[in-house]
Formats: C-alpha cells, structure tokens, sequence
C-alpha cells in the first residue's frame, strides 16, 4: 500500500488517495492547509509508514498553465 496525494488545482485543495497493492484507489483525507497538514492528518491516522507521494498541479501543466 501507498498513499498518493494529489493538488486538485495549482494552490488548491490536497487530496490523499490511499492505493492498495492491486491499484485500487480510495479517498483518505482531504486538507486546504497544506502538505505540512496532510502529513500531520497521514500520521494521526497511523499510515506514516507507507509512502506518499505528493502529485503537484503546476508540475502536470508547466508550459500550458498560466497563473
């Protein structure tokens, strides 16, 4: 298991997706904060010890996306 964590929008909302070994997907937690608050959220969950992986909106669009 993993935990993937998702921008919905460049400085928006984080999503935490908890993703099982056969790549199933489930919504985990949610934070408008930011990643210092999904971790601090990830770890009051006792998940700490699986990997997150943070999935940022500005990388997925660098030369398209105007800010």
């Amino acid at each position: 298991m993993k935990i993937d964590v998702y921008e919905e929008r460049y400085g928006s909302t984080l999503v935490a997706m908890l993703v099982a070994d056969d790549g199933s997907k489930r919504e985990l937690v949610r934070s408008e904060i930011g990643n210092d608050d999904m971790l601090n959220r990830i770890d009051d969950m006792n998940l700490s010890h699986l990997t997150v992986t943070f999935h940022w909106a500005a990388d997925k669009c660098k030369d398209v996306c105007r800010y």
